[in-house]
């Protein structure tokens, strides 16, 4: 009888415990808090548009050249581009886009725009097979758009010559 006892009251604590827990969290991440956990993330694209007043990438870095450490891989080096924003409405992003047919890369970056300012978009290194880049250069593109979910717009487009270096 006393483990009976025992099981129930052990069961009620649990019940209550949980309960709590709930009404806890329900409370500390609620809007009256001032957290509310689902709100939007700021990542997240949406509608709008933005005004780019200039993009700056330095076209001669872009390149191919051998790995680090006696690795049998080259690497096609990207320029950074720096967007300098001047407005924005609603949540669009940037895009820009690294395109080298030739040796069959596409390299995209992309960050959403919060507000007025500068951005620094940054495509990472591409590997490639050695002797997949066999001529001197190649022909290439840098792009960059303005994205929404209605709306895509260049803003920069440059043709650009990559050079293997050997």
């Amino acid at each position: 009888m006393g483990a009976v006892l025992r099981q129930t009251m052990v069961r009620r604590y649990l019940v209550a415990g949980v309960a709590l827990f709930v009404v806890v969290v329900s409370l500390s991440t609620g809007p009256l808090a001032g957290s509310d956990v689902t709100a939007e993330r700021v990542s997240d694209f949406g509608e709008g548009t933005a005004t780019v007043s200039s993009v700056r990438a330095e076209t001669a870095a872009i390149r191919v050249t051998d790995g680090r450490f006696g690795t049998a891989v080259e690497y096609l080096r990207p320029p950074t581009a720096t967007v300098h924003v001047a407005s924005v409405t609603g949540r669009p992003r940037l895009i820009y886009l690294v395109s080298v047919p030739d040796i069959d890369v596409d390299l995209v970056e992309t960050t959403v725009v919060g507000g007025p300012g500068t951005y620094r978009l940054v495509p990472e290194d591409e590997g490639l097979a050695r002797g997949t880049a066999a001529a001197e250069t190649y022909d290439g593109t840098l792009t960059v758009r303005v994205q929404s979910f209605t709306a895509d717009r260049t803003v920069y487009r440059e043709n650009v010559t990559v050079e293997v270096a050997t």
